[in-house]
């Protein structure tokens, strides 16, 4: 039978309030935000923000590393531009929704638990059935 709905919040998994949710599906819907806590699930949990800037400037520009340098073919104007849209804009939202802490000190990022949780479920839903 299926349930009645009688609140927003019924709307919602594991009970979380519809606002929560909401948040959530802002943090994963920009690609930017996402390959952030795509390469720090991938990296051990943790990279300084010029490495995020390279592999997503990498990742835009579809180039592939060469032996030569890690940066593969990505011009630095290309990953300044990443580096400063990360710095001033995604990093900021992840770390006030507490996906990620940031380090100023250092420029690193850290995935917390929150931000595991969230791609567990984004992966959960975006498999193949």
């Amino acid at each position: 039978m299926i349930p009645l709905l009688t609140s927003p919040e019924s709307l919602t998994a594991f009970g979380e309030r519809a606002d929560a949710v909401e948040t959530a599906l802002d943090l994963l819907a920009n690609q930017r935000r996402y390959a952030v806590l795509d390469h720090l699930e991938g990296a051990g949990g943790s990279a300084t923000l010029t490495e995020l800037a390279v592999e997503i400037a990498t990742r835009e520009t579809r180039t592939e590393p060469n032996v030569i340098s890690d940066h593969a073919d990505v011009s630095p104007r290309d990953r300044r531009a990443v580096s400063i849209s990360l710095h001033h804009t995604h990093i900021p939202k992840l770390a006030s929704a507490d996906v990620v802490d940031y380090a100023t000190e250092t420029e690193t990022v850290t995935l917390r638990d929150r931000g595991r949780t969230l791609l567990d479920r984004q992966n959960a839903v975006s498999e193949p059935v």
